[in-house]
């Protein structure tokens, strides 16, 4: 029987006031940091050498059983643990995991059991919120959630409570239905006048709450499968950069700061990887070796390889102490602006149709306003099709994992269609002659 050591400590005893108390187990030479979401006042706290608990006084009985109770849960789990993988140890990182799960659980099965009805929507998106920031909620993928993720959420959660104000009232759990998703959906879609996109993200997330809240036993079977959540999504035309733009771009000289050179840089460097914004922005940390560059995707998670450019060496290049820092989004975007107004090409009318309130919204705008960091990626998706490059080889590079969400990154228009179109019939009929 392995023997488990268990010690509670309080996190900062020597200050004055309520402190979190935590617990540290160990055993075969296994260290885990676990906290069982109690605190106490410091004053209630004794803090010695070689001891370390609550005062034994009346007050503290309660806080003594919980305690106990923790670390019953902490020992059963590990005698759960080592049955299931009984020819190994039992990693500190799996037995804290599965004791946070187990404690969740067991904290929402009292929460059903006490006060279900009365638990507002708001109130539990903020635990889906908090759950996915300390990582006791994961992706589907076991992977923590990235901060674009949360922040979504949490955009939610302040559209929702919008929506709450106009109705002039707060919704429970128990009260979502077909009528108030639609008319929270409507609330986005004609009150916020949003493009179907973001309607569609904001409803995307109250879905992925749903079905959360049902994961804890929050929401019951049938009351999931008989509402439908609508999420609204459309490919609008968007612009990207052929290879005359990009290197029309290149042979820009003169800027009038080192950043504005710094930020062309790096959006060829996305023309001509396929990376995200939150990628070739940390392009300097990657591991380059052979030509190949070697990182972890921001988004996914996932490890990619991708091959170096000609001109992303030589660009590398230009920086012997490596790429420099890339300005925040906005700021990079804004500058990216002021470089594509100098190209005559994208100083030409490009006309953008979005629908906002259930209807299309067209507006005219000069290509260069349309340049984002995102137009990398787009151009370089667009520019590799173009160039016959198999499909599945550019989402290799890119990392999409169907062709449906690939082909909305082909940004060609239809003279572009029409030509390829008739490149293809030519190469038809000169291959039929060949054979007469």
């Amino acid at each position: 029987m392995t023997k488990i050591s268990i010690n509670f400590y309080l996190r900062q005893p020597k200050q004055k006031g309520r402190k979190a108390i935590y617990a540290t187990v160990r055993y075969q030479k296994q260290t885990a940091i676990l906290f069982p979401g109690l605190s106490i006042h410091s004053n209630d706290w004794v803090t010695k050498k070689g001891i370390s608990k609550p005062r034994d006084i009346p007050e503290n009985n309660s806080l003594k059983d919980c305690l106990y109770e923790f670390g019953k849960l902490v020992r059963e789990t590990h005698g759960e643990l080592h049955k299931l993988y009984p020819q190994t140890i039992v990693s500190a990182q799996l037995l804290k995991k599965t004791v946070n799960s187990k404690k969740l659980m067991r904290e929402v099965s009292d929460i059903i059991k006490t006060d279900n009805e009365k638990i507002r929507i708001t109130a539990f998106f903020q635990k889906m919120v908090d759950d996915s920031k300390s990582k006791t909620r994961l992706n589907k993928n076991g992977k923590a959630l990235t901060n674009s993720t949360i922040s979504t959420y949490e955009t939610t959660i302040k559209h929702f409570i919008n929506f709450e104000s106009k109705q002039k009232r707060n919704y429970l759990l128990s009260e979502i239905n077909q009528k108030l998703i639609d008319d929270f959906a409507n609330y986005l879609t004609h009150e916020l006048k949003m493009a179907f996109n973001g309607a569609g993200k904001y409803m995307k997330t109250f879905r992925t709450m749903m079905n959360y809240a049902h994961e804890l036993k929050f929401i019951a079977d049938d009351a999931l499968v008989k509402q439908k959540v609508n999420v609204t999504h459309e490919s609008p035309d968007n612009i990207y950069l052929t290879r005359k733009d990009i290197n029309d771009m290149l042979a820009l000289k003169c800027f009038d700061s080192k950043l504005y050179e710094v930020v062309r840089d790096l959006f060829v460097v996305g023309c001509l990887t396929g990376l995200r914004f939150s990628d070739f922005s940390e392009l300097r940390k990657a591991r380059i070796e052979n030509e190949l560059i070697y990182m972890t995707f921001q988004k996914t998670q996932c490890r990619g390889t991708i091959p170096v450019h000609p001109i992303v060496k030589e660009i590398i290049g230009k920086y012997p102490e490596g790429l420099p820092k890339c300005p925040p989004n906005q700021v990079f975007n804004r500058y990216l602006k002021e470089i594509g107004k100098k190209l005559p090409q994208l100083n030409t009318n490009f006309e953008k149709i979005l629908t906002r309130g259930g209807v299309p919204d067209p507006k005219t705008y000069k290509r260069y306003e349309l340049l984002s960091s995102h137009t990398a990626r787009r151009s370089f998706a667009t520019n590799e099709y173009l160039n016959k490059t198999p499909t599945y080889t550019i989402m290799a590079i890119t990392g999409h994992k169907s062709e449906k969400s690939f082909r909305a990154y082909i940004k060609m228009d239809s003279s572009e269609h029409a030509t390829l179109l008739a490149d293809k019939w030519r190469n038809e009929e000169s291959n039929e002659k060949l054979f007469d």
